[in-house]
């Protein structure tokens, strides 16, 4: 009987250290911030999600002339043309989003679903995206119009603009390739108060001609505005156009073109794209 007030007494404080230990535990499980990378980081995808009703419209430029093809007449290429691209996002729920984009090269359009199914938290040590659809190429003539894609986008965030993101991907028909298989690489560093951004998508290992893609970014949040000021030695934009290392009008691996993406995000109820 004399147990009974120091068993009672027990219980109580276990009943009221429960709630805190739970609490501890559902924070482990809190994902992590998030740095304003975008949904694609230069041409690759990022393992982010817009969040329930947002808006995205992307703009992507590249120039078709390589700066060392060019002199000072023409600007070192600045005169000449360019691939443009225009985009369009909306997130359908905090972890699914739908996307549309096309780039006037080829006349493709891209149409893509992204999940994310894991997000990074103290427990819990990357990011888990997978994302899906299909490029369908509206320029009379080309062969295998319609090229389904699929995409996994592991991601580790280790500090406050820190990334690493891994991209493999398959998508059927490139140029050159009937089956596409390959896996890109992204890397994101704070450079002062912006951010650069590395990409690199290796040769494709089925093809003898592929050539290695890369980008580097400067990205920098102005004014509700996500920019990304780009160099990189091929134009290609979509999954069918970057994954085999096969772009149509060929680029070699010493190629410099510069480029931008622009991207504004529209938050229900609130104003600002990229804080």
């Amino acid at each position: 009987m004399r147990r009974l007030p120091a068993l009672a007494l027990t219980l109580l404080l276990a009943a009221l250290a429960a709630p805190s230990i739970a609490a501890d535990d559902a924070a482990a499980y809190v994902p992590v911030r998030q740095d304003p990378l975008g949904t694609r980081l230069v041409n690759l995808p990022s393992p982010l999600t817009l969040g329930r009703g947002t808006f995205e419209i992307l703009f992507t430029h590249r120039f078709a002339e390589a700066i060392g093809d060019g002199s000072a007449h023409d600007l070192w290429g600045l005169d000449g043309g360019a691939d443009v691209g225009i985009g369009l996002g909306y997130g359908v729920s905090r972890n699914f989003d739908l996307a549309l984009y096309r780039s006037s090269f080829a006349e493709t359009y891209e149409l893509a679903g992204t999940v994310a199914l894991l997000r990074q938290a103290p427990r819990v040590p990357l990011s888990f995206t997978v994302r899906a659809g299909a490029d369908l190429v509206g320029q009379r003539g080309a062969d295998s119009p319609t090229r389904p894609f699929a995409q996994a986008i592991v991601a580790r965030r280790f500090a406050s603009g820190w990334n690493v993101i891994v991209v493999p991907t398959w998508v059927r028909d490139t140029p050159r390739l009937r089956n596409a298989f390959n896996a890109g690489l992204a890397l994101s560093a704070p450079l002062g108060g912006a951010r650069l951004e590395l990409e690199v998508m290796p040769r494709n290992r089925d093809l003898a001609s592929s050539v290695t893609a890369w980008s580097i970014a400067l990205s920098k949040a102005i004014g509700g505005h996500l920019f990304k000021l780009t160099l990189g030695n091929s134009r290609a934009t979509t999954v069918d156009q970057y994954a085999g290392g096969d772009f149509p009008p060929g680029f070699r691996t010493h190629d410099v073109r510069l480029g931008f993406n622009l991207v504004r995000d529209f938050h229900p109820g609130r104003q600002g794209a990229h804080p």
